[in-house]
This record gives C-alpha cells, structure tokens and sequence, in this order.
C-alpha cells in the first residue's frame, strides 16, 4: 500500500468520493479570516490534499499532509509539495509529535480511519491536533465487499499464510450493525461538540476487471512475494464473482462488461 504512483493511477473512486464529500460539508468548515491551518491525514500520494485547496481561503498559513508510508510522502513532496504545502510521516495511531499537537485549525481525513485498528487512539489524536475550537471532517469506510474478500481469502490454505493479519486490515465498523452510533459515542466520549455522522450507501462503475484489480492492488494492505501477487489477485476476483459482490452488468452482446461496486462510508463533521 505505498505505491504511489499506482495509487495515483488508481484512486478514481476516492476521488469521486473526496470530492462529492467536500462539495457537500465544505461549508461547514469555520475558516478563519486569515492564518488558517490545516492537515490532511492520510494524504497518499498527495492528490487529495491539493484538492482541498480548491475549498480552502487563498491566505492560508500552511497546509500539512501527513501519511504512515515513507514513499508516499516522498511522492506526495515531490509531486505536490510547495511554499506553504509540505508533507510528513505520521502514524495517526502512534504517538503524536510535540510540535503538530494543538496545532491546527482544520483536520481533514479521507478513506484512511477505516485502516487503523485503535479508533480510540486515533480520534484522540485528531482532537490533540485541533486547536481550540478547531474542527473536522472525516470520511471512510463501514463496510465493503472488499473485506470480506480478505477474509475468505484467508481461510484458504493458499493464502492464510500471507494473510495473517487478516482483521487488522478490516474495518472496525464493517460488522456494526450501527455504525454511526458507534462513532458518535467515541467522539463524544472523546470530548468532541457539534458531532455529526452520517452512513451512506455507495455505488462506483468499474469499466473492466483490470481497473478494478489496479484499484484493488493499490491500497492491498499484505506483504507477499511480487511473483504470486497477480494469482492472489485472480484469486480476488474469482471470489467477487462467486459471491456476486460486485455484478458484472452487459446490456449488449458484445459490448464491454461494467462491475458495479457497492459500499458504504461514514462521513464525519465535528468540532473541539
């Protein structure tokens, strides 16, 4: 998962999922008249964060994407970093460092909080980076087929050596039966106001099998031997057909197969 040029050829979904999210809460956001400071956690290749600059006041003070991957930072940098746009590592679940905590006045987070094992830890380090009366906006994951794909997959005898793991990279709310519940009950036990969280089922097209496999390839979580990735990502696909979690819909003999993914994600504002 730190492909970043792969991610950035394949990350159409959450694009289209970071922007319709903007499009709808960007005006909750209280920008300041001046001086504003915003992270982006999570930042991958560093795409998504220059995309928030389209919603952002011109006269920002900085602007930080921070990731766990060392090469997706370096990319993200390379590629994205300017003036008063910088990225670092961070590991939203680790210790926070002294001179990010308190140090921000907008947090935004997208398609990352549903990788990270420790909820709690996490949130609380989000609200340890807002300043007072800070706020933010995150969206992620609940629930997607490709989850229980990982875990059928590591059941089988072929697999469940590279996919240990399995659970740690499933979402923690992808068998809640209320997530948003849950969400908000962290929050608010946190210390968070203003809370809202909203689940809403989602649907992408996928042209054909192949960008659906680059998509899928882009954010695998598991460290296996480059020679028997493209048999596990076989593998993959043969079991979204067996379990019909995507359809395979062709109006036409003849004409291309388009895959239907359907999802859903939790959208998060709130404020300190």
């Amino acid at each position: 998962m730190d492909n970043a040029d792969l991610y950035r050829k394949s990350n159409s979904l959450q694009k289209r999922d970071t922007l319709l999210c903007l499009e709808d809460y960007a005006n909750k956001i209280k920008w300041k008249i001046i001086n504003d400071r915003v992270i982006d956690i999570g930042c991958a290749d560093g795409s998504g964060t220059t995309m928030l600059k389209k919603y952002m006041p011109n006269n920002y003070a900085k602007l930080v994407g921070c990731d766990i991957s060392e090469k997706m930072v370096q990319f993200a940098n390379e590629h994205h970093g300017s003036g008063r746009t910088s990225f670092r590592m961070l590991n939203i679940e680790g210790e926070l460092p002294e001179d990010l905590t308190g140090g921000f006045d907008h947090l935004f987070s997208f398609y990352t909080l549903h990788w990270i094992r420790d909820q709690e830890k996490a949130f609380r380090n989000i609200y340890n980076l807002l300043d007072e009366s800070g706020d933010c906006l995150l969206l992620f994951i609940s629930h997607g087929p490709i989850f229980d794909v990982y875990r059928i997959l590591a059941r089988s005898n072929k697999w469940c050596k590279w996919l240990k793991d399995v659970n740690r990279y499933v979402s923690p709310y992808h068998d809640s039966t209320e997530p948003e519940t849950d969400v908000s009950k962290l929050m608010k036990s946190i210390g968070f106001k203003n809370i809202e969280v909203k689940c809403k089922e989602m649907m992408y097209f996928f042209d054909d099998i192949e960008i659906l496999k680059k998509s899928v390839a882009a954010v695998n979580p598991f460290n296996m031997p480059k020679d028997i990735f493209d048999d596990f990502m076989d593998d993959y696909i043969d079991i979204v057909r067996d379990m019909q979690l995507v359809d395979e819909v062709n109006n036409n003999i003849g004409e291309k197969i388009t895959i239907r993914h359907n999802y859903h994600i939790i959208i998060t504002y709130a404020s300190k």
